[in-house]
């Protein structure tokens, strides 16, 4: 080919590519590189599910175009001519660069990345999060979640320093700053063995509690110091034999030693009738089956889409909680 000859090809082939770049799925493209990568125009066809004739016309509509031809046919089937070659490699690129682009377009457009922080109590941590959890990931792989297992006041203040995005805990005498985004009834009562006098009782009421050793969550501490002088109780009246801020501990304890009751915890401690080796009873006060819980905000603090969506997973799963009493 001539010098003259080979910019005008050249000239083309921009042309040509020009056009491509701006039609991603353009036939001519399309049918011209899956021949070159089989070699075979019957391959071809088979691989684009199309009629062969289909293939040859829209080649050589491509060829009329460039004024050149891109293959040789030869008994082994098809063979790139040097024109054919340039551009099929710059293609080959073109290819892998709009490939790459869409994956990356695909990737930005469904990846949000960001974190969320929960403060909360353990037992609803333990209890709840973790298949709410699971559901969420299916949605945001990227997101981070922070749980921090919190007595109720700290919770309090971590959401008045905008150090959480959102608490689970009790919802009673709450500052201005703060507000409920959920609400439910959410009763305490003990826990004990299988195998204790109580567990064997249809209603268990105050007064029976402190015939027996208790054994106290720190949370629990503090529900009952807000609540003792309305039971008629005097400040520090109940002394627990054991107090532990681990809810695994308590549970084996409880197991291993039936004549003790873990005192006042909550209603999420109820799945344990599952394992059945721990029951959890109700106690028969109005304190203590009318327990508001909440889902608690600052008023400052603009939630995330992220953390709305947790949030929604939060709330379906306590409306689906059969031990919960709105």
């Amino acid at each position: 080919m001539q010098k003259v000859e080979y910019y005008q090809f050249c000239d083309d082939i921009l042309s040509t590519l020009n056009y491509i770049n701006n039609n991603m799925l353009s036939i001519e493209y399309r049918y011209f590189y899956q021949s070159a990568l089989d070699s075979s125009i019957r391959k071809a066809s088979q691989n684009l599910n199309i009629n062969s004739s289909a293939i040859v016309r829209q080649i050589q509509k491509l060829e009329d175009r460039l004024q050149t031809k891109l293959f040789i046919r030869n008994a082994r089937g098809l063979e790139l001519t040097n024109e054919g070659k340039l551009l099929f490699d710059h293609l080959k690129v073109q290819n892998e660069t709009n490939q790459n682009f869409l994956s990356d377009l695909k990737q930005n457009k469904t990846t949000t990345s960001g974190e969320i922080n929960i403060s909360t109590g353990e037992t609803f941590a333990v209890q709840f999060l973790s298949p709410i959890i699971s559901k969420f990931r299916k949605k945001y792989p990227d997101i981070k979640i922070k749980i921090s297992s919190r007595q109720p006041d700290t919770i309090l203040d971590n959401l008045i320093t905008n150090k959480t995005d959102f608490g689970i805990t009790f919802a009673k005498d709450l500052p201005k700053t703060l507000k409920v985004l959920y609400l439910y009834n959410f009763p305490m009562g003990v826990l004990c063995s299988s195998k204790h006098i109580l567990s064997r009782k249809s209603e268990i009421n105050l007064e029976d509690c402190f015939k027996f050793p208790l054994i106290f969550h720190p949370g629990t501490v503090t529900f009952w110091n807000s609540i003792q002088r309305d039971v008629g109780e005097k400040l520090y009246s109940i002394n627990p034999n054991l107090i532990s801020n681990s809810f695994s501990f308590i549970k084996n304890y409880l197991i291993e030693d039936s004549n003790y009751l873990t005192f006042f915890t909550s209603a999420g401690s109820v799945k344990e009738i599952e394992s059945r080796k721990l029951v959890f009873k109700k106690v028969n006060h109005k304190l203590f089956l009318d327990n508001k819980v909440g889902i608690i905000v600052s008023k400052k603090n603009k939630l995330k889409k992220y953390t709305e969506d947790f949030i929604n997973l939060v709330k379906n799963e306590f409306d689906n909680s059969f031990y919960i009493t709105k």
